[in-house]
């Protein structure tokens, strides 16, 4: 991650925070007891600390598939469909491959993977060479892939009495294992650290991952120079969805043990605020899924204890990305207090002109 995007991230955050400080601090509340409480809770405990690395790992995987589609100039925003095909194809192989750990829930995930990694490169094939309608194509499969998966989980999986639509639990050696039964966190930790290693070593240490990113920064210089971008965009859309897949496999497979209609509650469209705040850095990714782990986890205790609405800490959220991806006003702002310190000058200037005289 470059030095400007750093600080451009961290004043983004520290930003987003004063403002919603003032909104938390306008209902009546001491915004510094709230943000001691999010603290306290992520770090207070063994058991606290553990809920956000398991809230954290979902978005680690789909915060890399974002990354990769944007470093590589693609918009891949049907994130969210590719988690619930992932998730779903995951557990379909858990149902039906007996296979012992590890190989049961290693092939469990591969399939995840390449499930959603094949429903990215769908939209890429309809669109053809005109990609300034992915973003469109991509977007209109999220609805396509919720309605298909609770029709697949209705019509072939579902769990007999169940209220809900959802399958029953995959075979033993299919679960992901959790580290301690109390929490939720899991063996996905491996496949996320695994996962940004080798994303990192893609996209800075082969050819292939220098003609993405160079394709991502001029696709008209990299298409005079021969480097074919529609093939280029295939692949960082296989790679990206297969990613985001795998955020929802990890979920199904280690919290939820089956696949259950609504497990995402948007860890596609997390995934990309978590690339935003972290400038597309694969390394950026863990710490900024990290971050968004801690508010995930501080809105589910805040909201049992009416301390502060889920909805105040989707709002952070929210200005975080909007600040990240609007470079201009922290331009604006850096015009403006460069303007007040030449009058703040002018003025002592001619202050000190008027006592000389």
């Amino acid at each position: 991650m470059k030095k400007s995007g750093i600080r451009l991230s961290v004043f983004s955050l520290i930003l987003a925070l004063l403002l919603v400080g003032f909104t938390i601090a306008a209902t009546g509340r001491n915004p510094v007891s709230v943000y001691g409480a999010i603290l306290a809770g992520s770090f207070g405990s063994v058991k606290g600390f553990l809920n956000v690395l398991a809230y954290m790992l979902p978005l680690v995987m789909t915060g890399l598939g974002a990354a990769v589609a944007f470093q590589s100039g693609v918009f891949n925003i049907g994130g969210e469909g590719q988690v619930l095909v992932g998730g779903l194809a995951s557990v379909i192989v858990g149902l039906l491959v007996p296979f012992p750990a590890p190989w049961g829930y290693l092939a469990a995930m591969t399939a995840g993977f390449l499930a959603g990694a094949v429903w990215a490169v769908l939209p890429t094939l309809i669109a053809g060479r005109n990609l300034a309608s992915l973003s469109v194509a991509t977007i209109m499969m999220n609805s396509i892939a919720e309605l298909l998966t609770e029709y697949i989980v209705k019509q072939f999986f579902q769990r007999e009495g169940a209220s809900n639509t959802e399958t029953v639990v995959v075979n033993d050696g299919c679960i992901l294992p959790r580290f301690f039964p109390s929490t939720q966190f899991n063996y996905g930790i491996f496949v996320a650290v695994i996962s940004v290693l080798l994303v990192t070593w893609l996209l800075y240490k082969t050819p292939f991952g220098f003609s993405l990113r160079a394709m991502g920064n001029n696709p008209r210089a990299m298409e005079q120079a021969g480097v074919p971008i529609y093939r280029r965009t295939l692949a960082a859309m296989f790679i990206s969805g297969g990613l985001f897949a795998l955020g929802g496999s990890i979920q199904c497979l280690a919290v939820y043990k089956r696949f259950v209609m609504g497990f995402s509650p948007g860890y596609g469209w997390d995934g990309i605020t978590v690339a935003t705040l972290a400038a597309n850095s694969p390394a950026g990714v863990l710490l900024s899924a990290f971050l968004f782990g801690m508010l995930r986890s501080a809105s589910i205790n805040m909201s049992l204890t009416n301390q502060v609405t889920t909805e105040m800490i989707s709002v952070l959220q929210g200005l975080i990305v909007i600040l990240v991806a609007s470079p201009m006003v922290w331009t604006t702002m850096r015009n403006l207090l460069d303007a007040a310190k030449g009058r703040v000058s002018l003025l002592f200037q001619k202050k000190a002109e008027v006592d000389v005289k």
